[in-house]
């Protein structure tokens, strides 16, 4: 029997225990989990014991091991593709996962990072750049280009050409129509419906979706 590939995690919240059970069902291995509060507090994260800090990160890469970023915040909208730059490693030290209950196209293409959860699928002339992180049953139809960073939350659809930028959030059950383009570090709202394109820094929300400005939608 071919041995499991080993993955260390990059943070010790409840997206990295997630993370980690999903791994179990596949040809990955959690051995070690790496988060800036250590060695204070948690000590391991779904079964998996936390030994260091992200600095630790290229030690293991050293050993042969394969690194996943278990970290999404939509306050902090560009904190998978910080803590990517700011770990001491090359792209190739970087497991791309896609798991066996979704949907990913010969064709598409996936950066370093890239996670991909089940029921989730991924169509023809997709590219996702790095750490761009899909959730359960989104749906990116063909030739989407996703930027670093990306969050793509469950149910969300995005139809064919769409592009959007780095460090950007799709809220739960979002759409984005054919041919928009979004902008970086945009908040798209739980059920919004993107119709146009949004630029840098927009929080947008509503059907259609419009932008939130001091406390109102202009």
């Amino acid at each position: 029997m071919s041995r499991l590939k080993e993955i260390v995690i990059l943070g010790a919240g409840r997206g990295s225990a997630e993370l980690i059970d999903l791994l179990r069902a596949t040809g990955f291995r959690a051995v070690s989990a790496l988060d800036d509060s250590w060695p204070r507090s948690p000590t391991e994260v779904g079964g998996v014991a936390v030994t260091g800090t992200l600095a630790d990160a290229a030690h293991h890469v050293a050993k042969g091991r394969k690194l996943l970023l278990g970290i999404a915040n939509a306050r902090n909208r560009s904190i998978r593709i910080e803590i990517h730059r700011g770990v001491d490693c090359a792209d190739s030290a970087w497991a791309v996962f896609a798991d066996p209950l979704s949907t990913v196209s010969r064709s598409a293409d996936l950066g370093a990072g890239c996670i991909i959860y089940p029921g989730a699928r991924v169509a023809t002339g997709v590219r996702l750049r790095r750490q761009v992180l899909v959730y359960y049953n989104a749906v990116i139809h063909h030739d989407v280009i996703l930027g670093d960073g990306v969050i793509v939350c469950a149910g969300v659809l995005i139809a064919g050409n769409v592009e959007v930028g780095e460090g950007t959030y799709l809220g739960i059950g979002s759409v984005l129509r054919d041919g928009v383009r979004v902008g970086r570090g945009v908040l798209v709202g739980m059920g919004a419906v993107v119709t146009q394109d949004i630029p840098d820094g927009a929080t947008v929300t509503g059907i259609p979706a419009r932008s939130v400005w001091e406390g109102g939608t202009v």
